[in-house]
């Protein structure tokens, strides 16, 4: 924490264990496991620190780092499949990744055996978002890998994963759902667990949770949600989700400097400079709590605001925002805004 920083972000640790026992209970109603995708956060102690008090079993992140710092008893779950250089780390740090090149799992079953562990895989499948994971036309490289990882005696077989909704905007509809439920059950004769786990969706699946006329294959044993437990955002549309609390947290910017400003059209503006930039976050992905503020846009290091409509801020002043995803996770990534916990 870098206390020269006049910013801050207020966390209200008690909504966010609320929006987790939330989920979790949606969850356990469709007899699917939850895991909470902590990237965002980027292992935030204090946080952690919360999330172990909840009921959730399973910490899913894609940094390494942010495992490496994480003291949790829950399963550790690397959600970004890895290269080889990472093979050593991902042993060490997780119990479980997100794999799809055999090259990689090669190195980490040898690092698993240097490590005296077994580590646990869960073969990633691209069902059309084209983003990560082998895709699931090519049968012959799904079973090549799966057979590897299950005759490894330092690997086991434990599932299939797949994306939604991170790269092409790929939403779970009851086709593809119905396709990756085909992939995992062609997998049965392979799995090293009785009950080897379907990790199908994501925070973009909450309408599958909260709308009991859509349709979920009863395959589907698991859903990650990261987004919709901390902005309580549903990422397929982004808007906000019932039954959820929304302001886990808040963004608290002082105002630099308040003045009038002629225009080239000859109008003038009441404008105001922030004391942060696209440095710290993404200030694009911000939003007012004061609709009468409008952001007109930022440099590395400043945003400029229209207080045209609420002429009463002056310098000193605070201005309050909510976060959209993009701006928590670049938020809690840099070193200049401090963490208040509530």
């Amino acid at each position: 924490m870098n206390s020269f920083s006049p910013v801050n972000i207020t966390i209200n640790l008690d909504k966010l264990k609320y929006n987790i026992q939330h989920s979790f209970e949606l969850c356990k109603a469709k007899s699917i496991d939850l895991a909470f995708v902590s990237k965002s956060i980027c292992g935030d102690e204090s946080i952690m620190a919360a999330v172990e008090e909840t009921p959730v079993k399973v910490i899913a992140d894609s940094r390494l780092d942010n495992f490496a710092k994480m003291n949790t008893t829950k399963t550790k779950m690397l959600i970004r499949p890895a290269v080889p250089a990472e093979a050593k780390a991902v042993v060490k740090f997780t119990d479980a990744s997100f794999q799809t090149e055999l090259g990689t799992i090669k190195k980490i079953e040898t690092e698993a055996s240097k490590q005296n562990k077994i580590h646990d895989v869960l073969l990633m499948i691209d069902i059309g978002d084209l983003r990560d994971g082998i895709q699931y036309t090519d049968t012959s490289k799904i079973y090549e890998t799966a057979s590897y990882v299950h005759e490894s005696k330092h690997l086991r077989l434990v599932g299939v994963a797949a994306n939604y909704n991170c790269f092409l905007g790929l939403l779970p509809d009851k086709d593809n759902m119905t396709t990756l439920a085909e992939v995992f059950n062609s997998l049965k004769a392979l799995y090293d667990v009785d009950n080897p786990i379907l990790s199908g969706g994501t925070s973009s699946s909450v309408s599958l949770l909260t709308n009991k006329d859509l349709f979920i294959p009863s395959e589907i044993s698991q859903i990650r949600m990261g987004e919709a437990i901390m902005l309580g955002r549903d990422p397929a549309d982004n808007t906000f989700i019932d039954g959820y609390a929304t302001d886990v947290f808040t963004l608290e910017v002082p105002i630099i400097e308040v003045h009038k400003k002629n225009l080239s059209d000859g109008s003038s503006m009441l404008r105001g400079v922030l004391s942060i930039g696209k440095q710290d976050l993404q200030t694009d992905k911000i939003i007012p709590l004061d609709t009468r503020i409008k952001i007109l846009g930022a440099c590395s290091d400043e945003c400029v605001i229209d207080l045209t409509d609420a002429p009463e801020y002056k310098s000193g002043d605070t201005v309050k925002f909510m976060l959209e995803y993009g701006a928590l996770m670049t938020a809690f990534a840099g070193q200049f805004i401090n963490k208040k916990y509530i």
